[in-house]
């Protein structure tokens, strides 16, 4: 065993570029839907290992940036399967896709490199605190990555741990930025030769897990509710859905469904489509109104329907488009509407739009001026139903549009995955957006054009699902919500005091050391 780890020193130092290379690339193995934990563990040991013997601010940087590009490339492949959706337009564009978004993300992990580097020969820290202080850099840039140019929480270091039920029930006291920053000192301590760290890494996801434990099996279960909800998953392949000869078909196959899913549950209080649910404007009078009543016998109350579609305001001086979530009465009558808040920059919109559009580009949805954003926590509401949080599509993915004053009871996320086919992407979008069940307390329930549809309660316990692909519905009775989680009320302050605690640590350390050496 020791010759192995020897050999294995020995080749690290001998292909520092390769070994940095590599282990970001088998990161995305610890993600769903994987989900191979000791990957997490030895991706960061090399990262750790490798960085210590750069030689320089410059071989820092680069290591940093080898070690992000190949986690991004890897855990971003999946992006490429929209681009042969409309292959004859967008398909020259798939190399600069799924090589300059993971080269522009891996900046951040290059400058929490340099950042570690820098502090370790500044400070003069020792393996505990060098290793600490990377964890510390990594956190602080995966937190960055997060919310500037809007943001892309995506795979973030939590997810190696939050990824497991068992592990991720701390997110409702520290958030997904707090549970990662612990994940990533567990992971870079272990790589430590000191039987201190050592014990520190080991000690926290087992601390992790008891908390864990405590949520899922000591702490009372959220009871189920008398509202029962349809969740309808119509599995309609991208390159169809809009195609002009498939367009009655997949209307049909939508209400056949629903109606197959009505005749099982008579009690059934609320239908949900996923985003977009049909090709056609569902408030303009397309004749949505009279399907939707046929459904429902005239001797039985009819349940609500909430359905993404895409509508539009026509003004004087143009239209603007929305990506929306409707709901409407059995009588199909439209009640309360929200609108996408976070649109998804090159598939919703163009940044710099006019100017994109005058050279002859476009969005993936090649709506001319892309979607208009609506009003971040809207609230929908109706007699019988709980009141509603909207998240469409990936707004899943960002905690702080899942939280707001006004408390919903239940978080209703409706997507529409089919743009990547049955990669991992759908399985990833999944598991990140579960964690606004546990970091809320809400009750999760999610209906994916093709999957993975499915429903959780406030602690994240699955209830039901439908796989990738699968064609059908589910019916569910509503768990109840939690009381307002530790993070729910304190957001993402407790990451900033976690945070805050462990530099002033690092501080107090170096300077007993002075004192000592004095």
């Amino acid at each position: 065993m020791r010759r192995r780890a020897q050999l294995l020193r020995s080749w690290l130092a001998a292909h520092p570029v390769w070994a940095a290379l590599l282990a970001g690339a088998v990161l995305p193995l610890s993600f769903a839907p994987f989900f191979i934990l000791p990957v997490f563990y030895l991706s960061y040991a090399v990262f750790l290992t490798v960085l210590w013997r750069a030689a320089s601010d410059k071989a820092a940087f680069w290591c940093g940036w080898l070690f992000g590009f190949g986690q991004f490339f890897t855990g971003f492949i999946w992006m490429g399967e929209a681009f042969f959706v409309d292959a004859e337009k967008f398909l020259w564009l798939l190399p600069f896709a799924i090589t300059l978004l993971p080269a522009a993300l891996a900046l951040f992990v290059a400058l929490a490199a340099l950042a570690a580097h820098r502090g370790r020969q500044r400070f003069a820290l020792g393996p505990i605190g060098a290793a600490l202080l990377l964890a510390l850099c990594l956190a602080g840039m995966a937190y960055l990555r997060s919310t500037i140019l809007t943001g892309l929480p995506w795979n973030l270091p939590v997810m190696g741990w939050a990824s497991w039920l068992y592990l991720a029930q701390p997110v409702a006291y520290l958030g997904v930025h707090g549970l990662g920053l612990l994940a990533l000192i567990s992971a870079l301590l272990l790589a430590v030769a000191d039987e201190r760290a050592r014990l520190v890494a080991l000690a926290l996801p087992v601390l992790a897990f008891i908390v864990s434990l405590v949520h899922l099996h000591v702490l009372a279960t959220p009871p189920l509710l008398d509202t029962r909800v349809i969740l309808v998953q119509p599995n309609i392949p991208q390159v169809e859905k809009w195609a002009p000869q498939h367009r009655a078909e997949n209307i049909e196959k939508t209400f056949r469904l629903t109606s197959l899913a009505l005749a099982q549950t008579a009690d059934a209080d609320l239908i949900v489509w996923p985003e977009t649910a049909l090709p056609a404007l569902l408030d303009e009078g397309t004749g949505f109104g009279e399907r939707l009543r046929a459904l429902y016998p005239p001797d039985r109350s009819a349940p609500y329907l909430l359905a993404g579609s895409i509508r539009r305001d026509v003004g004087a001086t143009g239209t603007d488009y929305f990506n929306a979530a409707m709901l409407f009465s059995g009588q199909g009558a439209l009640l309360a509407r929200s609108d996408k808040h976070h649109l998804v920059p090159f598939g919703e919109y163009l940044p710099l739009q006019q100017w994109l559009e005058a050279i002859g580009l476009r969005q993936l949805t090649q709506l001319r001026g892309g979607y208009t954003p609506g009003p971040p926590h809207a609230r929908l509401q109706a007699a019988r139903l709980p009141q509603i949080g909207v998240l469409i599509c990936y707004e899943a993915i960002f905690p702080h549009l899942s939280a707001a004053q006004a408390r919903p009871d239940v978080l209703v996320n409706i997507t529409n995955d089919a743009w990547f086919g049955r990669s991992i992407g759908p399985h990833q979008h999944l598991a990140i957006a579960r964690l606004r069940a546990i970091e809320q307390g809400l009750p999760f329930l999610r209906s994916a054009n093709t999957g993975i549809s499915a429903g959780y309660d406030a602690r994240g316990r699955l209830l039901d699902h439908l796989a990738l692909g699968e064609t059908g519905s589910l019916s569910l009775r509503l768990p109840a919500a939690l009381p307002p989680s530790f993070y729910a009320r304190f957001g993402d302050g407790v990451f900033g005091v976690v945070y805050g605690l462990l530099i002033a640590g690092l501080f107090l350390q170096r300077k007993r050391l002075r004192d000592r050496e004095a």
